[in-house]
């Protein structure tokens, strides 16, 4: 396959470098080489490529392809997690489009602001353009395209708290085509969720059935990962072991560096939820390491915070200063409240044990300061969830 795509690239460097072909076909091939050569791979490159697709498409006067280069830079940017740059070149290439009233390619820009705001965590904004691309899908009959919003639709009220509308968006999106492993997958984890256990393992085990037929190995990856979730709910620590030894080997195959690290946290989790905490701390600096690999800061804090938790329950209260500072700094650098609250709680135990005083306060006011604002914003979303549940 390698060199398949090899001789694919290149073959679509001769056209894009052929002056005497036509220049749609030299902006098309452009296009491809970015999105199959380099964007997931090499995001930089990508936006260069794309900024040589846009000089052709402007000095051609070509403002679809324009539009077109003006995505894939924002994407690069996606890729790179640099959001507000990624913003600016989707709102450039939105820009352009609705002056050419190319109403799909509208859609599509909705659509990908709408996952930056996501990704932001602004739910209020995401659902806004998420909706707005749905429209237009309406308009012009798209049914693919309006299953996927549907979809789309229903992770950010499942990530919202309000799960009756994410399961009636999940339901609509089924209606509207076949089942897909993904739909089925976000149901289930709704089930979960909610302590429905029977359900959720009902749902992931069809959404692994359609993930193996189409052989998308992510899925598959992610369908035994949920089933290992929930026997782990369960209390069945073995049967969740081998789900989850499973996920990790097709992750491994795939070379998913972010599902591997998530995988080696769930095993750890079991070990040390069977008390064998060599095992357990074994997994978790396996997933820290490639966390640090991959700057993956949410990764790191969760591996840095089993870590320390584990040498605080073997009363090495010296390592596990070490780890949770570590977990508690880079929380508060990403603004993890939850993850704060706990941290400190623990650390401020930690300190009371070793009577050190002074840090033990200290601890204990940032833990008391920082459970105050999640209750004031739990209360603030409850009443936003109780609102929009009375509008439904």
């Amino acid at each position: 396959f390698s060199s398949l795509a090899q001789v694919n690239l290149d073959s679509l460097w001769n056209v894009w470098n052929d002056i005497t072909q036509p220049d749609t076909s030299r902006l098309k091939a452009m296009k491809e080489i970015v999105w199959d050569g380099y964007l997931y791979t090499q995001p930089d490159s990508a936006f260069y490529f794309g900024q040589l697709q846009y000089d052709l498409a402007e000095r051609t006067g070509h403002k679809k392809w324009m539009a077109s280069a003006l995505n894939v830079q924002g994407k690069s940017f996606y890729e790179k997690n640099d959001y507000d740059l990624a913003l600016s070149y989707y709102r450039k290439s939105l820009k352009i489009n609705e002056e050419i009233g190319d109403k799909r390619r509208i859609a599509n820009s909705y659509n990908n602001i709408g996952l930056i705001y996501r990704k932001q965590g602004n739910y209020e904004k995401a659902l806004e353009y998420f909706l707005k691309s749905l429209a237009i899908k309406k308009e012009l009959g798209d049914k693919k395209g309006m299953g996927a919003s549907y979809n789309t639709i229903g992770v950010i009220y499942q990530e919202k708290g309000n799960y009756d509308k994410a399961i009636s968006y999940y339901k609509k999106s089924l209606k509207i085509k076949e089942e897909t492993g993904s739909t089925l997958n976000n149901i289930g984890l709704i089930y979960q969720g909610q302590g429905n256990y029977d359900e959720a393992f009902s749902y992931f085990k069809r959404s692994l059935k359609l993930f193996e037929k189409t052989g998308h190995k992510y899925g598959i990856a992610s369908a035994l990962n949920n089933i290992g979730m929930v026997f782990d709910d369960k209390g069945n620590a073995d049967k969740a072991l081998n789900y989850h030894k499973k996920s990790l080997k097709v992750r491994e195959e795939i070379g998913d560096k972010i599902g591997i690290a998530g995988s080696l946290t769930n095993i750890g989790v079991i070990y040390d939820e069977k008390g064998n905490y060599e095992e357990g701390l074994n997994y978790y600096k396996k997933s820290l390491k490639i966390y640090k690999e991959i700057d993956h800061k949410r990764g790191m804090t969760v591996s840095l915070n089993n870590i320390g938790q584990i040498y605080k329950d073997q009363d090495n209260f010296k390592e596990a200063i070490i780890y949770l500072l570590d977990a508690l700094s880079i929380s508060k650098e990403i603004n993890a409240l939850h993850y704060v609250e706990h941290q400190s709680k623990v650390l401020y135990g930690v300190y009371k044990e070793l009577g050190n005083t002074d840090k033990a306060l200290e601890l204990y006011e940032l833990y008391i300061s920082t459970k105050d604002t999640l209750a004031k914003q739990d209360a603030m979303e409850e009443g936003i969830r109780l609102e929009e549940k009375r509008k439904y």
